[in-house]
């Protein structure tokens, strides 16, 4: 079964809209609140009980990367220049481009200048690499250069890379001590290296800069003239994501700085958030800096299987260099880490904060499906999560996330290893009265306003086949970690009148597949995850491999009103999930 598993049902993706708190989660100094009982989990889930944001009714994004570009590499931070390109560099691979008919060669850091939009293809030719771009100030034999971000003003690129470990073996990408800024006046062509890191021993090593649009011209609009002047750059200290050796600690703070542009290369001119001071923002020395956010979360904490293709690390934090946009049409910042297996997405007023998870999703432990293959897929994963402002719609609710993924199964199709996009959707939220239309009686799985899921893990990342009036086809939660909880469900943009659920369950197997224990409904209101009333299955629900494949349970409820509603339990079998293939929700009136 094993061998079977790790190919036929590994992985997971979840998209849990308007973010989650784990016991232990600490978001700007507030400690995390704790979760509901009839949710909690003290694994790996986030239990996704009691929310932090309130900005945002729904989020969503696919669960795979469905744009793929004709490149060769990894991390892609990007800027949005003034002459309309995109300007990206990228780690460990050949970038865009080739050179007389072939390949160019690899190289750790390659810059290259992008045209075009996801609409109308996107194009890229490669500018220049290596040691053209920046140095590597600790010793060669054990690190490289490697890019974690860029910003364009005033028709200048600067381009933050730092040195990260190679090995030996363990040891590789689980340490950045050193990180300095280079500048290109020629749109990428040629740079002005620093003398000698910028940051060093560990400290802010992991730099990215805030992207304030084409040119950084929505900077101005957003802090005002005399605070719209710098560049603001986030910062990690120790490594670019945990630490799986434990070399260094891994990273739990994110630090924020400001520099005038033109004395980006002077340590002397960076200025560091130390706190508020009557509302605003006061700026000192690195040594009296505080984090703008603080997240102390750690998930997978234990993996089902630990060998071959499906090992991978454990306990993870959740930290992790990503990139900070401003959404200029919805006036909100956005952060976007992630873990091994998870993004984790944060918004906040200013770019200071306070800053609060809205969003997660997660894409379960490995293998994942590349786009295309041939596991019933597509769903994967990826790291270095950034949102293009220029990909961002007039209205701020539209947009495409890039993040990547290293991994290649010659079973499940390609990987994700270039600048890769895929679409994401957010909603801000408005309070809104129970309204159902004049039918009472229709599946609000399918026609509830803006309906997006909700759950823990979904196998393939086919969250629409539980709500497509198909009872043929089946999703799971396998997702390759021992959970205590498990839902599936539905976040809506509008509140509706509520009082049954028709839940058809999906495959069973020999591991899993139905609830062992306190399957409830839980409805969502103003944020908060709330159990029914006076609920009754029909039939009573068995709790063991009986419940059996495609079998329908009807559970009816007192009268309730939510803006999202879910079935949730404690998963069965020895490998913890569930599985299902409908789920639609009423109200009979």
């Amino acid at each position: 079964m094993i061998a079977r598993r790790s190919l036929l049902r590994a992985g997971a993706a979840t998209a849990v809209a308007a973010g989650a708190v784990a016991a232990g989660l600490e978001l700007s100094g507030e400690p995390g609140r704790t979760p509901s009982l009839a949710s909690r989990s003290t694994v790996d889930t986030a239990a996704a009980d009691e929310l932090t944001s309130t900005f945002f009714a729904t989020a969503f994004t696919e669960y795979y990367g469905s744009l793929a570009t004709a490149s060769d590499g990894d991390l892609w931070p990007v800027c949005w220049a003034d002459d309309d390109n995109l300007y990206t560099a990228n780690g460990d691979g050949t970038g865009f481009g080739t050179s007389s008919g072939t390949a160019a060669p690899e190289a750790d850091i390659v810059v290259s200048r992008v045209t075009g939009t996801p609409e109308t293809g996107l194009a890229g030719t490669r500018l220049a690499a290596g040691a053209e771009v920046a140095n590597v100030w600790a010793a060669p034999v054990d690190y490289n250069r490697k890019p974690t971000g860029i910003a364009c003003a005033g028709g200048v690129l600067y381009l933050a890379v730092q040195d990260l470990c190679t090995g030996p073996d363990a040891d590789a990408f689980n340490d950045a001590p050193n990180a300095s800024v280079s500048v290109s006046a020629d749109h990428g062509r040629t740079w002005r290296k620093t003398t000698a890191p910028l940051f060093t021993h560990w400290t802010f090593t992991t730099i990215w800069f805030l992207d304030f649009g084409r040119d950084s011209a929505e900077a101005e609009r957003a802090l005002g003239q005399a605070d719209g002047g710098y560049l603001y750059a986030y910062g990690l200290d120790g490594n670019w994501r945990d630490s799986y050796s434990g070399t260094v600690p891994s990273p739990v703070g994110v630090y924020l700085a400001r520099v005038a542009p033109a004395s980006v290369q002077d340590r002397s001119a960076w200025q560091f958030f130390t706190g508020l001071s009557g509302g605003r923002p006061a700026w000192g020395p690195i040594a009296a800096r505080v984090p703008v956010l603080t997240d102390t979360r750690r998930l997978y904490r234990q993996l089902l299987l630990t060998s071959g293709s499906s090992a991978g690390p454990i306990n993870l934090s959740v930290i992790s260099q990503g990139g900070v946009v401003y959404n200029a049409p919805l006036r909100r910042y956005l952060y976007t880490s992630w873990t091994e297996y998870t993004f984790e997405f944060y918004e906040a007023p200013a770019p200071w904060g306070p800053w609060r998870l809205f969003f997660r999703h997660d894409a379960g432990g490995y293998p994942w499906f590349g786009a295309g293959g041939t596991c019933g897929g597509p769903k994967n994963g990826g790291y270095a999560t950034t949102i293009p402002s220029k990909f961002i719609s007039a209205d701020g609710r539209a947009m495409w996330l890039q993040s990547n993924w290293w991994g290649s199964s010659a079973a499940c199709g390609r990987t994700s290893y270039n600048l890769s996009l895929r679409k994401m959707t957010l909603a801000p939220y408005q309070r809104t009265a129970p309204a159902n239309g004049s039918d009472a009686r229709t599946n609000l799985a399918r026609t509830g306003r803006g309906v997006v899921p909700v759950e823990k893990s979904a196998h393939y990342g086919h969250w629409q086949y539980y709500n497509d009036g198909d009872t043929t086809r089946s999703e799971d939660s396998w997702d390759n970690s021992r959970k205590s909880a498990d839902w599936w469900g539905y976040l809506f943009e509008q509140a509706y009148q509520l009082n049954r659920v028709v839940y058809t369950t999906g495959t069973m197997f020999p591991d899993g597949g139905w609830f062992a224990s306190g399957l409830t409904v839980q409805v969502r209101q103003v944020f908060h995850w709330t159990d029914v009333t006076g609920l009754r299955f029909t039939p009573a629900y068995p709790y063991t491999r009986a419940a059996g494949s495609g079998t329908s349970y009807t559970m009816t409820f007192d009268p309730v009103w939510g803006d999202g509603v879910r079935i949730i339990g404690v998963p069965g079998g020895s490998s913890t999930f569930t599985s299902i293939a409908e789920l639609a929700v009423y109200y009979d009136g």
